[in-house]
């Protein structure tokens, strides 16, 4: 619902790219009126085998000249069905990008930190915090460099979630089953997984007992070897158990795993809107879903999925984010706006000038983001940043 019939029309795109590593590479777009309101959108690819950039562009030629009241008219301006939202990643992509940049200009019309505008569109009573807390996936900060491989030994992952909790983090993630594939050759515990638990142990040991550690399984599993694998966990003293099958495509097995286990089991990274998660998590499939604001539907939806689980289900809603600084931004206004109570993941180490990419700088400090004091997003990808280590273009 659109307050106070403010309005934003669009008739400019750009896109930018900025290449943390060889495998990540953060795309972004703003979308402006030409009269100083720019929204932007992250739409990095890394989920999926295609460029978002073209669907964009697409979309976006039926945005233009138009008086856009509410982020969703992405959707109804381009006669969009919640089944293809469901159903097409990229697609999805490329709506939740839009919606974020739609909402960042009407938060920015209206003068608002994307926080508020969140808020007063759904009277929310109430002030959100301005800090909102983080913890650190480590498995990013793991993966080749420009100067060559990182070390993904067992003392590699040691080594770096050590270096998340001297900064202030009390929660780690990694995902250590690199060598894991389904279906495995032989009944029981996976053979290939023995490598990933002593990374595990590992980076545990460095953790210890009163900080928590998280494990991303990445789908990498099946139904047998999910239930093997699970009192291994267990037993490693892991805090929850991520994906061990795709939990929107194998629903039943993972509901079955859900059942059988005693850990909490987190997930659904890749799943768009409201309804999918309020499914997942009446159907007993999950006890944590993951909404990501890149896929999910944006800051909006990413806001209107923890406004209708927590109450219902208190700690049920993390969200996923292992992302450029756009989108960890976008996350948190969302975060802050539901009042989560588990923190929002950030993908730590990838590049130690991350926080140049944004103009404010992003602040992450002991564990925690802080919202900056601007309207909308409150940062813009700056143009310096491309212009030293990017690329910027049009569709």
């Amino acid at each position: 619902m659109p307050i106070a019939g403010e309005w934003f029309t669009p008739t400019e795109l750009s896109f930018n790219s900025i290449k943390a590593r060889p495998e990540t590479t953060w795309v972004h777009f703003s979308l402006g009126d030409g009269n100083g309101i720019t929204g932007q959108g992250e739409i990095t690819d890394t989920q999926v085998d295609q460029s978002i950039a073209p669907i964009v562009a697409r979309l976006a030629n039926n945005l233009r000249g138009r008086k856009l009241r509410s982020d969703t008219d992405v959707i109804t301006v381009n006669n969009l069905s919640i089944e293809q939202l469901e159903t097409d990643l990229p697609l999805a992509t490329a709506v939740s990008g839009l919606r974020c940049a739609v909402a960042d200009a009407l938060a920015q019309v209206l003068r608002l930190p994307l926080v508020d505008y969140l808020r007063e569109l759904y009277d929310h009573e109430g002030k959100a915090y301005r800090k909102v807390q983080l913890y650190s996936n480590i498995n990013r900060a793991l993966k080749p460099t420009f100067d060559g491989p990182m070390d993904r030994s067992p003392d590699g992952f040691a080594e770096m979630a050590e270096r998340a909790m001297e900064a202030g983090f009390t929660t780690a993630k990694c995902a250590p089953f690199d060598e894991c594939r389904a279906p495995f050759s032989k009944s029981g515990l996976p053979r290939e997984a023995e490598m990933g638990l002593d990374r595990i142990r590992a980076a545990k040991q460095v953790i210890g007992p009163n900080r928590t550690l998280l494990v991303d399984c990445h789908s990498r599993f099946d139904l047998e070897s999910a239930l093997a694998l699970e009192p291994e966990l267990r037993e490693a003293g892991v805090g929850w158990f991520e994906e061990p099958v795709d939990p929107i495509t194998m629903a039943d097995d993972l509901r079955i795993i859900r059942d059988k286990a005693e850990m909490t089991m987190a997930g659904a990274e890749m799943g768009y809107g409201v309804g999918l998660f309020k499914k997942l998590m009446e159907e007993d499939v999950l006890d944590v879903v993951m909404p990501d604001v890149k896929f999910c539907g944006g800051p909006v939806e990413a806001y209107l999925i923890g406004r209708e689980l927590e109450p219902r289900w208190k700690g049920s809603v993390s969200m996923h984010c292992p992302s450029g600084p756009l989108s960890l931004l976008a996350s948190a206004h969302a975060t802050a706006a539901f009042g989560a109570t588990i923190p929002l993941e950030h993908a730590v180490y990838e590049a130690d000038w991350r926080h140049e990419v944004l103009e404010p700088f992003e602040i992450v400090k002991d564990g925690y983001l802080e919202l900056p004091d601007g309207p909308g997003l409150g940062a813009r990808v700056d143009p310096v940043a491309i212009a030293m280590r990017g690329k910027q273009w049009t569709e």
